[in-house]
């Protein structure tokens, strides 16, 4: 289950060729199903697609998920389908970036390092895509000690400016 995710990601942070927003929203998209299914697994209830998927998620009145939550996943689901369309101009994905660092309550520009506008967006976008991933798989119960957010953070908080600092790759 984590070994998929774990795939995509390390591919992600360790080459910037796959660090994109296209991955995110197709490879990616497929892993928040597999997710998204396995809480409503865990309530009883079935749906047929994504977006039914999300308003049985959201009838579900989970105690511990904000109704802005699905709202996050419904920008998701429209930018994926943009994705597949190439209208990724409309950058829709932003919408669910700004939702989660909201309900998160932290600034990923603030927190991320990076110079260059578009690339840090697309940082903030798989921090916010990790953050939903654990959250679906917190209320779902199979919450464990695989927590790709941190991976995230680490890679993507770190200082640009090397200076004397020894970077180890192992």
């Amino acid at each position: 289950m984590n070994k998929d995710i774990d795939v995509f990601l390390q591919q992600a942070l360790s080459d910037k060729k796959y660090l994109t927003e296209q991955a995110l929203l197709q490879q990616g998209f497929e892993l928040l199903k597999v997710q998204l299914k396995d809480y409503l697994d865990s309530q009883g209830l079935t749906a047929m697609t994504f977006t039914q998927a999300i308003k049985q998620g959201r009838k579900s009145n989970n105690t511990e998920t904000n109704a802005k939550f699905w709202s996050a996943l419904e920008a998701f689901y429209l930018a994926a389908g943009d994705s597949i369309d190439h209208h990724t101009a409309k950058k829709r994905w932003l919408r669910f970036v700004n939702i989660i660092e909201e309900l998160q309550g932290y600034s990923g520009s603030l927190l991320i390092n990076d110079k260059q506008i578009h690339c840090k967006r697309i940082k903030r976008f798989y921090l916010a895509y990790t953050l939903v991933w654990e959250h679906l798989r917190y209320i779902a119960g199979n919450e464990n000690e695989y927590n790709p957010s941190e991976l995230v953070l680490e890679a993507f908080t770190e200082p640009e400016d090397h200076g004397d600092h020894e970077h180890h790759h192992h």
